[in-house]
């Protein structure tokens, strides 16, 4: 397989543009970014343009080190623009999501236009507290191929190759019962460590989406759209107390009492809450 660094940039270029093309709308190129963020380290990943929030399309946040107590957490504010590749886009637009952060946030700005390597790095050194981070559409098309995301062998970009790479959680959506649509859940990881501890951590999204008193209380947890159970939610903390059998049951203890961690997906009305986790 070729290398990044052995294709020219009229191969390149060639790439993109099919890339480009792949989406019909920047609805779509949104939807995509959603696993694509994913698959580059960070999680809870929203998409948020349905709900018009601030001009912001995605968020999501890097999960800081269990033994710095996540001190080192990061929030993300995602823009997304899917011009053409011939373009290039405009200081202006970057700005404008720097405009919409708070100190201590990170932005992301994608692209699939042009962005002058001036500006890159003036969006991340014009101001230190709201950095933001640009990739470009050759720098997207670079991560995809160093990533084998939607491409194989020369690389030849594959529409099929992407659209797996997209539905990826399709497993989910086979468990998911009222709610098929799993593009509307947010995916979080259930480490060893939560699993050792018998708790369940839950995505900020949904913590900031579900009535609190600040004290511990029961909450009402369906699996699958089947499975229900009460637990323990701790607003402090973040995360599910009283979930043992729920963790025996959906096998995140196994039987030789070792630990498998598992991605689950959550939704909530912000009194219940509906997980999707594969068997």
């Amino acid at each position: 397989m070729r290398t990044i660094k052995e294709l020219s940039k009229a191969e390149l270029g060639r790439i993109l543009d099919e890339f480009y093309h792949q989406f019909e709308t920047g609805y779509d190129f949104e939807e995509f970014l959603k696993p694509f963020l994913e698959s580059i380290g960070l999680s809870e990943v929203e998409v948020t343009s349905k709900s018009g929030d601030g001009g912001i399309d995605l968020k999501a946040v890097k999960n800081g080190l269990v033994e710095l107590n996540n001190n080192d957490f990061v929030k993300y504010k995602v823009q997304a623009k899917r011009y053409k590749p011939s373009t290039t886009m405009p200081p202006e637009k970057i700005d404008a999501l720097r405009g919409t952060l708070l100190t201590n946030e990170k932005g992301l700005f994608i692209t699939t236009s042009h962005v002058s390597d001036k500006a890159k790095n003036e969006a991340l050194t014009k101001d230190p507290h709201r950095p933001v981070i640009v990739i470009d559409g050759l720098d997207l098309v670079s991560i995809l191929i160093d990533k084998g995301i939607g491409f194989s062998y020369m690389p030849v970009f594959s529409g099929v190759a992407l659209s797996e790479f997209m539905n990826r959680d399709s497993d989910f959506k086979e468990v998911s019962m009222e709610d098929d649509e799993t593009k509307d859940y947010v995916f979080k990881m259930v480490t060893a460590n939560d699993i050792r501890a018998r708790i369940i951590s839950i995505p900020s999204t949904i913590v900031n989406k579900l009535e609190n008193n600040e004290n511990k209380h029961d909450v009402k947890v369906v699996v699958n759209g089947t499975k229900e159970y009460e637990v323990t939610f701790s607003p402090a903390r973040k995360y599910l107390g009283g979930v043992t059998q729920l963790l025996k049951d959906f096998n995140f203890v196994k039987e030789d009492k070792t630990f498998q961690e598992k991605k689950i997906g959550w939704l909530t009305d912000g009194k219940a809450i509906k997980l999707i986790i594969e068997k």
